[in-house]
């Protein structure tokens, strides 16, 4: 009888220990963004260039930090949607106006139902060639999208050193977003160092890991 009870216990411990390093083992494989579903706008496409100086266009800038956020954030378990990953617009062939519609087609996709965050990704221009950094804006408003958005700007001012500051944005794609997110201008192309700085790839990894810190960073603060 209790060699009997001796083996129930033993069997119950090792069975507990077991479901705890079974546990332990999916607590592991789990990542920091796994349920996370992000939409990516690399702004512009097409036609339409965006920015530009000298050589450097800001859409194709602007997709190339777009795929390498995406890589990392997939390495954290994100599940990532692109608004557009080539050099076009999002526009019909006939389309009347191919803005309007560019604008109304993105801004489908990042108001769709399993969409948790959004990034639109843009560069910057001004007159005044002195002006650089990066700067990221919010829905007005929107306290959630302005939490978001000073995360952003917490890491860019470590990156470039602007003394900018997240702000509320007058733009469509924030003024129509029902998700929280937020555009994001990573530099002007018009300054000569930003300029230097963007077209350079491992620059554009230092930006999309900016990016990619924020999002973690925010969802960490969610928890």
């Amino acid at each position: 009888m209790f060699l009997g009870l001796g083996l129930i216990l033993t069997l119950l411990i090792t069975s507990v220990f077991h479901t705890h390093l079974v546990n332990v083992e999916a607590e592991k494989d789990r990542k920091v963004l796994d349920g996370v579903v992000v939409v990516l706008d690399a702004g512009h496409g097409g036609k339409d260039d965006g920015a530009r100086c000298e050589n450097e266009k800001e859409q194709d800038i602007n997709l190339s930090i777009v795929k390498k956020l995406q890589k990392q954030l997939q390495t954290k378990g994100a599940e990532v949607i692109l608004t557009r990953d080539g050099k076009y617009d999002l526009a019909s062939a006939n389309a009347s106006n191919r803005k309007r519609e560019d604008m109304k087609k993105r801004m489908e996709i990042i108001n769709a139902d399993k969409v948790d965050v959004f990034l639109s990704v843009h560069l910057n221009s001004y007159p005044n060639t002195s002006v650089h950094g990066a700067q990221a804006f919010y829905q007005k408003g929107n306290a959630v999208s302005e939490t978001f958005a000073k995360l952003i700007q917490k890491h860019f001012k470590v990156l470039t050193q602007t003394k900018m500051s997240a702000k509320p944005g007058d733009y469509y794609l924030l003024n129509n977003a029902k998700k929280i997110g937020s555009l994001v201008e990573c530099g002007f192309l018009s300054n000569p160092e930003d300029r230097s700085n963007l077209k350079s790839p491992s620059y554009q990894e230092k930006v999309a890991q900016c990016l990619c810190d924020s999002i973690v960073e925010y969802f960490d603060f969610l928890l």
